[in-house]
């Protein structure tokens, strides 16, 4: 549709928000959230001029619902993509909760991050000794640290914020140290605990496989990004869900796809929403998980 065309319909449609019948509305409704994204700069223009509540309510509500169709088919694209890029699902899901948040100063900094330890790696490093120089840039150059408390908030889990804080919870710790290690082509992989995210160091003289391909003895040793990226080995593992007191599972000790842990990102942000009894953004990422499922 032609620009002109399409504001000249948008505008009329926005003009319209007001309509009492709700059937009528529904219909306007649907017709602008398929407008897309494209739609947007002008439903909020008309949210800071619009002073009735019901209609910026309205306005609010749709422009949520085109935000969650684009991020939904963004992430539909990528978890059918092979790569997986674990960046580009965590910017999608950040820049859905904080849209200020510019894509490309996010990716600016990350790869400021992925510069400064690349500059000090060589070939002929050891696995641990690949570890100590990411550690080193990641933890004492760079200053990221855990962020303590027993209350979890919304900020620690968006990439924005955990730049801005150098500070993050056990997932989004683990997010962006997987990010930049596999960037390194270094072979590790997250692995799912209750609670953690914590990565798996494959055995790098093997062929690459895919994910599911790989067994306990592929691991050289796991990872902690929450714990200063320390080292570990399995029956630490086993003792930490000896103290859950819940059962053990194969899948504690071995690596999962990058989609998995997306997966668990859209989950926990979920239950993050519901207990804040934020339940339009709790269906909203309820609904995303069905793209990477």
């Amino acid at each position: 549709m032609p620009e002109k065309n399409f504001t000249k319909e948008l505008s009329a449609l926005i003009q319209l928000l007001d309509e009492p019948d709700e059937q009528v509305y529904a219909a306007i409704r649907t017709r602008i959230i398929t407008m897309g994204v494209d739609a947007l700069p002008l439903l909020e223009e008309a949210d800071n001029n619009i002073l009735a509540p019901k209609e910026s309510a309205r306005i609010e509500k749709i422009m949520n619902a085109i935000r969650v169709e684009d991020v939904f088919a963004k992430l539909k694209s990528w978890a059918e993509h092979d790569s997986h890029d674990l960046l580009e699902a965590w910017m999608l899901i950040s820049g859905f909760h904080s849209p200020e948040d510019e894509k490309e100063s996010m990716k600016k900094q990350v790869d400021k991050l992925y510069r400064d330890i690349w500059v000090e790696m060589n070939s002929e490093l050891t696995a641990l000794e690949k570890i100590r120089v990411v550690n080193h840039v990641f933890y004492d150059v760079h200053r990221f640290d855990a962020l303590q408390g027993k209350k979890p908030v919304l900020p620690p889990y968006l990439l924005g914020n955990v730049l801005r804080m150098q500070k993050g919870n056990p997932l989004s710790m683990a997010l962006l140290y997987l990010i930049i290690v596999q960037r390194l082509n270094i072979p590790m992989f997250g692995v799912n605990l209750p609670k953690h995210l914590i990565l798996a160091y494959m055995n790098g003289n093997t062929l690459p496989k895919p994910v599911a391909d790989y067994r306990e003895e592929d691991v050289l040793f796991y990872l902690n990004p929450f714990n200063k990226g320390a080292v570990f080995r399995k029956s630490e593992i086993e003792l930490f869900i000896r103290q859950l007191k819940i059962k053990e599972q194969e899948s504690f000790f071995l690596p999962c796809e990058n989609k998995a842990i997306i997966r668990r990102l859209l989950q926990e942000l979920t239950m993050l929403h519901k207990k804040s009894h934020n339940f339009i953004m709790a269906e909203a990422t309820q609904y995303l998980l069905k793209a990477v499922s």
